[in-house]
């Protein structure tokens, strides 16, 4: 398949690097949020229980207020995509709490809010 035929059948291929400062801004907005910092929530290896739910946090909120694909979400934050599923699950699920749908709605909100439209233009 061409690359003309396939930009034309999928869309422009995604930015890569431009996926990962978005991934860094929605971790940092959700560091803010949770009062961790951005490399704790980022790190590659073992952390706190609060960490990783805050990970999981940004990593679904990457996938809902951006609207990428779960693999593109994986790339992004440098994880598995099986990974990046689990965490998308389970952060719909704390959604049934109210309290939780309300904070994901309004950091949702922030990150669709972004300077420069960044986040429509995903």
């Amino acid at each position: 398949m061409t690359t003309e035929l396939q930009d034309d059948l999928y869309g422009p291929p995604p930015d890569y690097r431009c996926d990962r400062l978005k991934a860094a801004f929605i971790t940092s907005l959700v560091g803010l949020a949770t009062d961790l910092p951005a490399r704790e929530i980022a790190a590659r290896t073992r952390c706190s229980q609060a960490a990783t739910r805050a990970r999981q946090l940004a990593i679904y909120l990457a996938h809902v207020a951006l609207s990428w694909p779960l693999a593109r979400v994986a790339f992004a934050f440098g994880r598995d995509r099986t990974t990046v599923g689990a965490a998308v699950r389970l952060v719909e699920d704390l959604r049934d709490d109210p309290t939780m749908d309300s904070r994901l709605a309004e950091l949702e909100a922030c990150i669709r809010q972004a300077p420069g439209s960044w986040a429509a233009a995903s």
